[in-house]
């Protein structure tokens, strides 16, 4: 009898198996951040959300501040074919607005302090919009990260991301291991204060990166409050350019107020 269950009861227990999701959960924090970058760097596009709170030192203000609270950053990115369109507020700062749309090397900004014209540009190196629009170098730096001496990483208690699970993990970054890495550029890594600490969500079944937040709080920054939320993964991205009878040469990010 034992002979004639035995492989029923192997069906249902590898259907089971199968309709459980994923295997077993990780318990080493690298293992988690090394398998989630691997996982996000082969995603073809993603759909982000960045939020900054918090008050702002201004230098140029005497030593004023401005908060900077409201002030966001969304939209849907095509990594595969280095396009996207985002949009940009920040509130306080005259109820400042903005979108962007870049496909290839071209990008296109209007902002409610330019007009109704879209300023188009060529896409230089180091600009933010096109670091958004493929994200794979900045994971490559953090992944860089873990190997330094100095940096610790903590598993925290596993959380809800939306309608799934995450596993969520607290990156540790020393001073002295960002000036490091910010020597030759034009980073000053005291805007940081004494450490980075980077939580970070990673989706539990697919190991996407789900999200990062951060504060940073420096007598020459302010105290700002900064998260990354990621959705919307491999799904369609459709973008146009403008009507060309919309379109002005020149502007881009030059521009920028902030």
């Amino acid at each position: 009898m034992l002979r004639r269950i035995a492989p029923a009861l192997a069906a249902v227990t590898l259907l089971l198996a199968a309709c459980g999701g994923a295997g077993p959960a990780l318990t080493d924090p690298r293992e988690i951040v090394t398998q989630g970058l691997e996982a996000t760097a082969e995603l073809t596009s993603v759909h982000l959300l960045l939020t900054i709170d918090g008050t702002a030192s201004i230098s140029e203000l005497g030593g004023g501040e401005m908060s900077l609270s409201g002030t966001r950053l969304e939209g849907d990115v095509d990594i595969e074919n280095q396009q996207g369109h985002l949009t940009f507020a920040v509130p306080p700062l005259m109820g400042f607005t903005g979108e962007v749309i870049q496909i290839g090397g071209e990008s296109y900004m209007k902002t409610s302090l330019t007009g109704a014209k879209w300023s188009k540009s060529q896409v230089s190196e180091g600009d933010p919009v096109a670091e958004a629009m493929d994200p794979t170098e900045q994971l490559e730096e953090v992944r860089a990260f873990l190997d330094e001496e100095g940096v610790e990483l903590e598993k925290l208690d596993e959380t809800d991301c939306g309608d799934r699970t995450c596993y969520a993990v607290r990156l540790t970054i020393p001073a002295a291991v960002m000036a490091d890495a910010a020597e030759g550029t034009d980073v000053d890594p005291a805007l940081l204060g004494d450490e980075l600490v980077l939580d970070l969500l990673f989706d539990r079944e697919e190991m996407w990166l789900a999200g990062v937040s951060t504060v940073v709080s420096a007598e020459s920054v302010g105290e700002l409050t900064l998260t990354l939320t990621l959705s919307g993964f491999n799904d369609p991205v459709e973008v146009e350019a403008p009507p060309a009878d919309e379109v002005t040469e020149g502007g881009g990010l030059d521009g920028f107020p902030f």
